[in-house]
């Protein structure tokens, strides 16, 4: 892989933008999107001190090639959990959530639905101080999708949460896990697909898009592969000509991918919204600008999903 200037990728990822008049700038213009985002993904462009993700655990039943997860690890211990539950529950009742949807979201370094009994636990503690709390979270959880059948999908309902994230690479596009997101959408409110623009996925990434409209999702998040220690190597190895750049970490630029996605999607008017969820987001993230650098968002996020969260 070559390493290239921070200027040459960023340089052509914005002529890419200005290409397209439909696209829409928040956050600074760290979020490039079109229609409206999901709740869940507010929390990466406000300052937002109540959010949390937890990393439920590392086991996973797919084998993804640019995985860059710890599989192993064991998941959140009983006592680390009743610690956590102490500070969570001061975070709810004292952090003013006025400003934003305070989130809560499952993922890990490997499928979190392997680790459904401590999704259930958190969910249930979430659930009873939602009366102490300004505003009731928006919930989501990450999944390849493959154990996303309606029983289990179902059960995630009831225990309130509102949206799934499907990644669709980590399985090649499985049939099943279409089938399994057919299924969730008759159960869950907002079903999300948030899959990377892996290049050698091009094919399957475009037969995907009227796939997902048909199906009713509502949201798909896309963006540029990061580069890390774990799985740089697997990388370059399936793509020794790829070009990588720094911005914060590293990332594999994806030769404007996000962005002939985008220009498909409005070229055949599918309803779902799309987010180039690239270094710019990962940036905003996890650097002192999150919470110092604030830009109003109105009607960032989907309106009837807004509305759920409020009391």
């Amino acid at each position: 892989m070559q390493l290239i200037r921070v200027q040459d990728a960023l340089s052509r990822k914005f002529a890419r933008q200005a290409r397209i008049e439909a696209l829409e700038y928040h956050a600074a213009g760290h979020c490039a999107h079109i229609g409206r985002l999901s709740p869940g993904c507010l929390k990466c462009f406000v300052p937002d001190r109540f959010s949390h993700n937890f990393t439920v655990g590392a086991d996973c039943n797919a084998a993804c090639v640019y995985c860059f997860g710890a599989s192993g690890e064991p998941p959140i211990s009983k006592d680390h959990l009743l610690e956590m539950k102490g500070q969570l529950l001061n975070r709810a009742i004292n952090v003013d959530t006025s400003q934003t949807i305070p989130s809560i979201s499952f993922t890990g370094g490997g499928e979190p639905l392997l680790y459904l009994d401590i999704i259930a636990d958190l969910m249930r503690f979430y659930r009873g101080i939602e009366p102490y709390m300004p505003r009731k979270p928006w919930y989501y959880l990450y999944t390849n999708g493959l154990l996303a059948d309606a029983a289990t999908v179902q059960r995630l309902r009831d225990l309130g949460i509102d949206e799934m994230r499907f990644h669709l690479g980590a399985t090649n596009f499985s049939p099943k896990v279409y089938a399994n997101m057919r299924e969730a959408v008759r159960i869950m409110p907002v079903i999300t697909v948030e899959t990377p623009a892996w290049p050698p996925h091009r094919q399957k990434l475009f037969e995907m898009l009227p796939i997902i409209a048909e199906i009713g999702v509502r949201h798909l998040n896309i963006g540029e592969l990061q580069v890390l220690p774990e799985n740089r190597e697997r990388i370059a190895r399936l793509l020794p000509g790829a070009e990588i750049y720094q911005n914060r970490t590293v990332f594999l630029d994806d030769g404007g991918l996000v962005y002939d996605i985008i220009e498909e999607v409005l070229r055949q008017g599918y309803a779902y919204s799309v987010l180039d969820c690239n270094c710019l987001v990962k940036s905003i993230q996890t650097t002192p600008a999150k919470w110092y650098i604030h830009e109003p968002v109105e009607g960032l996020c989907a309106e009837e999903e807004t509305e759920r969260t409020n009391r």
